[in-house]
């Protein structure tokens, strides 16, 4: 009997549309969003913190966590950047329509990936790869 894969579930922090959350928990997707805990206004070492200690892989529009992708992510379930050139719903939407049937919580696991809507780049121990979607 093969083995089911394992679902993608997410943190996502206050830059997430939380309209984006609702759409993805329509979809059936685990997800977490940093108001349903009430955590607003904290850092993004906090939210990735938080993401951690929930076993969740981080879902964010905020760029400022390209830099996290330089240091070693090692034990953390990994941060997913969406980079689209408008943040509103419709347009995150339609990446992640694009997108999360092609990614998995291994293939995410310990690393920062971010996603336009055309490719998806990967960031582990400082190696870079890209794949075209």
């Amino acid at each position: 009997m093969p083995s089911k894969k394992p679902r993608i579930k997410l943190y996502a922090d206050e830059c997430f549309p939380v309209t984006s959350s609702l759409y993805l928990k329509s979809k059936g997707i685990s997800i977490i969003h940093a108001y349903d805990l009430n955590l607003i206004r904290k850092s993004d070492k906090f939210h990735l913190e938080k993401s951690k200690k929930l076993y969740r892989i981080l879902i964010t529009l905020d760029r400022d966590f390209i830099s996290y992708g330089k240091q070693n992510l090692k034990g953390y379930s990994g941060v997913i950047i969406i980079s689209v050139g408008s943040a509103t719903s419709p347009s995150v939407n339609k990446v992640l329509d694009k997108v999360l049937n092609k990614i998995t919580t291994d293939y995410i696991k310990g690393s920062l990936v971010t996603i336009t809507a055309s490719k998806i780049i990967k960031i582990k121990e400082g190696k870079q790869t890209e794949r075209i979607i």
